[in-house]
């Protein structure tokens, strides 16, 4: 049995797709725990700043830190082992860039009102998922653009109810989507 080079091109196209759903597949599912985790941080981070600010600062730093080292070690325990050093050096360097991007943003216009940073954070995180949806799957480019959309009607229209909407719309809409991910996955 021969192919023509016609045949042979579909098979190929067929199995790159096939290839690319499944690295879809199994990135979604790893990211289903961390969404669901970084959504229940959300929730309480924006409620203590609404409920209690002078623990605000005090709550994100524990709630960052605390968040990204249960990322790394979801992360860790979800990928094989030979791909572990390398995939954890690689996020660890995308944090590091995203969170030195943001500081780098934060000097520069430097005093800023503490609801802009409410905003901005979420924002620049986001932003990040936007950049993850163009190169790995389109659920987290609308993931991205969503929540971005959510935060600017809140910062812009919500006045003093930014904070809770944060909390319900953003951390709420992070534990649906690692649920729908875990269904879907």
């Amino acid at each position: 049995m021969t192919l023509d080079p016609k045949e042979a091109a579909a098979s190929l196209d067929d199995i790159a797709s096939v290839e690319r759903r499944t690295r879809e597949t199994l990135f979604y599912a790893g990211s289903s725990s961390i969404l669901i985790l970084w959504g229940v941080l959300s929730v309480i981070g924006n409620l203590v700043t609404w409920l209690a600010p002078r623990w605000a600062t005090t709550a994100w730093v524990a709630i960052d830190v605390a968040g990204a080292a249960a990322s790394f070690a979801i992360l860790w325990w979800q990928l094989p082992a030979d791909r572990r050093r390398e995939t954890a050096l690689r996020w660890a360097a995308t944090y590091i860039a995203l969170f030195g991007f943001g500081a780098a943003v934060m000097a520069e216009f430097w005093p800023v009102a503490p609801r802009q940073l409410d905003a901005f954070w979420p924002t620049l995180v986001y932003f990040g998922y936007v950049l993850a949806g163009i190169w790995i799957g389109r659920f987290f480019l609308y993931v991205g653009v969503g929540a971005i959309a959510l935060i600017l009607i809140g910062f812009f229209w919500l006045g003093p109810w930014f904070l809770p909407w944060m909390a319900v719309v953003l951390g709420g809409g992070l534990v649906a989507g690692g649920l729908w991910l875990r269904r879907s996955a």
